[in-house]
């Protein structure tokens, strides 16, 4: 992770009267907490900066039904109140600033610490870790690691304008399903209960975030639980119009969702939940979006291999039936495009014309696909100056492998007692897990790699698997996930300059709590225009550009919209490159050019400052995966020396010309601006550009602009 910078402000307060009170402050956020009669509750949120020196801002929790700071549940109870004050610890990490408070429970044997890292940015980390200080197991049904009271909205009809509006709009990614990730949609919060869900009462497709806009007094609550099981962000609004002090009330809770229990907790044994990741920005959804990135660089995610990301991908994958002058032919054509990694997806384990899926965990070279091995491919991919790399779908086990047959017992039991979970490795059982991680190290170290891709084609699990232990069935979803981020930890610290990327059968895992342990991730299996704008636009919106992954060739992408429609798409994220020719035959000199220009953009003009950069959506919103009218993006250097805007015309065209307001440049600088369709420049004042704008006018459906901004 990146070393915590002393630049980035933060501290925590303590206070014993009237009741223990702490404050965190990071950035412009301030929070408070506080014991009183046995309840640890929530107190206060500011997004100007400003901590609470007096008691009557604060929310009194006797008002309010569901106050607690944590929402937890063991042995059918919830452990809303009896709790001890057992005091406050203060760490500084290379992370950030380290709170634990710990409450120790006056009725049932459970001592609770309360984590918060304060990394100087507006958002907040929280986490909990519970002990189990009895004798005998106890049952945890539900772990919220972030609940309580968001915001108390005093008079809030007299600030919206027309009084039957929402005070507060809800975003998050519409849909739950493959192939439709990152369609980010606002809708109005109801007054009553509203819940978005994941993976387990939903399919697992969606990103867990959601953005809360208080459309009276202009807050934007942004949240991510890093968690790549089952999910759920619960909200209710108090906001009767009756209320005699005009007040509406906003109670949260977010964390992990299964069928209970979802951990069985041994005497003495001590566990650790998901992180909630909350923040608190005035102003526009991008500068919410961007607190958050901000926070993702600085104290989430690892430091990229061999000293940096961004890498271009080539390959050849399963769509076709990949041989061994299927793979001559993609070395050398991605290495002409530009690529800088090569691997072999999948299928490369698996006999020729047999189902590749099938024999998932024999992870050995078949050698009547391949009759000398990998090590002649390795060869040519290194002197070209790529790197090398193969996929795996490490966390199943196929039908016909020979581990299936000799580890039977590794597969995954659904509830209703059948081995149906499409091959899962169940690694909540320590030997499936040891052998997972042997396998993946045992490849890298075998077939020297530079570049390991791991995928994780099991979907549709609901409530997923179990184990029976201690007189429950517990679901499996917290021990895999323990496990598996485990694994991945120790094979990041193992191999320091191996490339890892992740991808789940498209998007069906980019939650932050699975990414951080990778390089980056693929965020969708959807290539085809103009739904992969939406993609693209929601996904920047989830993480840092530099950690999406897209695609061109491959996938049907090269179906709808020009070459450029579809490449200048890449230039805003981490690309890769697929089907550029068909086997035997050489690239289109026109299509490889158009290729070889966006790659040269990406590596001289849009890598060295994408990892810092900011990204802006001009367009953020549509009313269905398949976006109308104008799609428009702009990516700006830290500095505001340069940036660029893609505007893209996506299906059903309106208007035919698009005034562009840019976002991310100096107003007191002059830019040259280049328009790469005619390759014209002119030279424009930072007023101009974001004050004034610039037309840009498209005709056609799925056609585009790139604009690109350098100070001079």
């Amino acid at each position: 992770m990146a070393a915590f910078e002393p630049e980035r402000w933060s501290d925590v307060q303590l206070t014993t009267e009237p009741a223990p009170t702490v404050g965190y402050r990071t950035a412009l956020v301030a929070y408070e907490e506080s014991l009183i009669k046995g309840r640890y509750v929530g107190r206060s949120w500011n997004g100007a900066g400003f901590l609470n020196d007096w008691e009557s801002p604060r929310l009194d929790p006797a008002r309010h039904p569901t106050p607690q700071a944590f929402w937890l549940e063991i042995d059918g109870q919830l452990l809303a109140s009896h709790w001890a004050w057992g005091g406050l610890e203060e760490n500084l990490e290379p992370q950030g600033r380290h709170v634990i408070v710990t409450l120790q429970h006056e009725v049932r044997p459970v001592t609770v610490k309360v984590h918060t890292l304060l990394d100087g940015t507006p958002v907040l980390t929280r986490w909990l870790e519970i002990t189990n200080t009895g004798d005998r197991p106890a049952a945890l049904a539900a772990a919220y690691p972030f609940s309580g009271v968001l915001k108390t909205t005093p008079r809030w009809r007299a600030h919206l304008r027309d009084r039957n509006a929402p005070l507060y709009s809800i975003g998050y990614m519409a849909d739950s399903h493959w192939g439709d990730e990152g369609n980010f949609q606002w809708h109005p919060l109801p007054n009553a209960g509203f819940r978005i869900d994941g993976r387990f009462r939903r399919d697992r497709h969606r990103h867990p975030m959601f953005v809360l806009r208080n459309n009276a007094t202009g807050e934007h609550f942004i949240g991510q639980l890093a968690w790549s099981g089952g999910y759920a962000f619960e909200f209710d609004l108090d906001a009767d119009v009756g209320l005699t002090d005009g007040s509406a009330r906003l109670f949260f809770r977010a964390g992990p969702d299964a069928p209970a229990p979802q951990r069985i907790i041994a005497a003495g044994e001590t566990i650790v939940t998901p992180e909630m990741h909350l923040g608190l920005v005035f102003g526009d959804l991008d500068e919410a979006i961007q607190a958050m990135h901000d926070h993702l660089r600085a104290s989430v995610f690892l430091p990229q291999a061999r000293g940096r990301g961004g890498w271009i991908e080539t390959g050849i994958g399963p769509e076709v039936e990949i041989t061994v002058d299927g793979v001559w032919h993609a070395i050398e054509t991605g290495a002409r495009a530009g690529a800088e990694v090569f691997f072999i997806d999948a299928s490369w384990y698996a006999a020729p014309h047999s189902d590749w899926w099938s024999t998932v965990g024999d992870w050995e070279v078949d050698r009547q696909r391949f009759p000398d091995g990998l090590k002649p491919f390795r060869d040519r991919v290194h002197e070209l100056g790529l790197l090398w790399g193969l996929w795996m779908d490490a966390e199943r086990i196929g039908p016909k492998s020979a581990i299936v047959q000799a580890h039977p017992e590794w597969l995954g039991t659904a509830y209703d007692g059948e081995r149906r979970l499409g091959g899962l490795l169940d690694i909540a059982q320590p030997a499936a897990a040891q052998w997972m991680e042997d396998q993946i190290a045992g490849l890298i170290e075998k077939e020297e790699l530079d570049f390991c891709r791991l995928d994780y084609n099991v979907g549709g699990l609901g409530p997923g698997s179990y184990n029976e232990r201690d007189g429950y069935i517990e679901n499996g979803y917290w021990r895999y996930y323990q496990a598996l981020y485990g694994i991945y930890q120790r094979l990041r610290a193992r191999f320091p300059n191996t490339i890892f990327e992740s991808c789940a059968g498209g998007g069906g895992r980019t939650d932050i709590g699975l990414v951080r342990n990778f390089s980056h991730t693929w965020v969708t299996d959807w290539q085809i225009a103009p739904r992969s704008f939406t993609i693209t636009n929601g996904m920047t919106m989830a993480l840092p550009p530099e950690y999406v992954d897209r695609l061109l060739g491959g996938q049907d992408g090269h179906i709808t919209g020009d070459v450029d429609f579809q490449a200048r798409l890449l230039l805003f994220v981490r690309p890769t490159m697929g089907f550029l020719a068909p086997r035997g035959q050489p690239a289109s000199p026109a299509l490889l050019g158009r290729v070889q220009h966006m790659v040269k953009l990406y590596k001289e003009f849009v890598r060295p400052f994408m990892a810092t950069g900011r990204i802006y959506h001009h367009t953020p919103a549509f009313d269905g995966p398949e976006p109308k009218g104008w799609g428009v993006l702009e990516l700006a250097s830290a500095d505001r020396s340069r940036g660029m805007a893609g505007l893209f015309q996506l299906s059903d065209p309106g208007e035919p010309e698009y005034l562009l307001r840019v976002r991310g440049l100096d107003l007191g600088r002059r830019y040259r601006v280049t328009w790469d369709n005619s390759g014209q420049t002119c030279e424009v004042d930072g007023f101009t550009l974001m004050k004034q704008g610039l037309p840009v006018r498209l005709e056609g459906a799925l056609t585009s602009e790139l604009l690109l901004f350098e100070a001079l």
